[in-house]
């Protein structure tokens, strides 16, 4: 007999998380199948579903006999987002990790055979790549105002790329944006995933942040291409059914507080640690802000008072000290 023909190893695992959206998954689902990389395995983890659309998924898993579907049992608030994806981290055999919201979709067939001739043409092991992308609202306008890395575009003119548009990047460099990679635009290292501990699970509210900040923190070597990958579909506001608008304003600057806490706290770089400063300084003063246009001034002057120290100008010490003269005045 023969020698066996050899398989080549899965370079990519995939992982889509979903919950009732079957519509919009499978429009992800088939932007990674058009992926021009062979070498890629998919992994759809599905949060708990209800019934009553639980039947549309197991009837696409029957229409793409090649991607793995695995089915939490259902909770009423669902597993999360960051759970989903540790889950599927779990149970992946690629040496790269890659996400994908189940409610946009890669429109670069290209982005994983140009990640792979970069990540295999570095020196050394890479553990995160970022690529950029657009966000778009309900109405199909693109936003103007881009969170992600594009304002980094600018800045990369000095800097060696490789034949694919990659530049080797460190975490000061990164946090000169005004955002982070999401991600959709992200790409780790499978051994380095794990070794963070994968996504926190206890974040329910920018979870991507947190595993951003924490592995830029950690890396050794990084890679950005300011490439756009990716169509992200801006959350409705009138809708509760998303991870960012199912929770009231104040949770989300809990969950925000909690993620630059951590920074503060567990973050090697000093870079990392003083941006994680200045985020909680802006948290802790958007509260105060909220506090005062509900009237709640005792409260809203504690936070004020609590992100001068946190973060001090003259601007925010006058408006401290304005606002505690009529907490007290008031009595409330």
């Amino acid at each position: 007999m023969g020698a066996m023909e050899q398989v080549e190893p899965v370079f990519f695992s995939i992982v889509i998380p979903t919950r009732n959206r079957v519509s919009l998954f499978e429009q992800a689902l088939q932007s990674v199948l058009a992926q021009d990389c062979p070498s890629r395995e998919v992994l759809v983890v599905n949060d708990g579903s209800t019934d009553d659309v639980l039947a549309e998924y197991k009837a696409l898993e029957s229409r793409y006999p090649d991607v793995g579907f695995h089915y939490l049992v259902h909770r009423p608030n669902g597993h999360g987002q960051s759970y989903s994806m540790n889950y599927g981290a779990g149970k992946a055999r690629g040496r790269y990790l890659c996400f994908l919201d189940d409610d946009d979709y890669w429109t670069d067939t290209g982005h994983l055979s140009r990640a792979r001739a970069s990540l295999e043409g570095a020196a050394g092991a890479v553990d995160a790549y970022y690529t950029n992308q657009d966000a778009y609202f309900s109405s199909g306008d693109r936003a103007s105002d881009n969170p992600w890395l594009g304002d980094l575009n600018g800045r990369l003119a000095d800097r060696a790329a490789d034949p694919q548009g990659a530049c080797q990047v460190e975490a000061e460099f990164l946090l000169g944006s005004r955002g982070f990679a999401h991600l959709n635009c992200s790409i780790y290292r499978r051994e380095f995933y794990l070794d963070m501990g994968g996504m926190d699970e206890n974040i329910r509210y920018e979870c991507d942040r947190d595993i951003y900040l924490r592995a830029i923190d950690r890396a050794r070597a990084m890679l950005f291409n300011p490439v756009v990958v990716s169509y992200h579909r801006i959350p409705d506001v009138q809708r509760g059914s998303n991870m960012s608008t199912a929770i009231t304003d104040y949770q989300k600057r809990l969950y925000q507080l909690a993620v630059y806490e951590k920074g503060i706290l567990l973050s090697r770089q000093i870079s990392v640690r003083k941006h994680c400063l200045r985020g909680k300084g802006y948290q802790l003063k958007h509260v105060a802000e909220a506090l005062i246009a509900e009237g709640r001034l005792k409260l809203a002057a504690s936070y004020a008072r609590e992100g001068l120290a946190v973060l001090p100008t003259t601007g925010w010490a006058l408006k401290t000290l304005a606002l505690s003269l009529r907490a007290w005045v008031a009595g409330k």
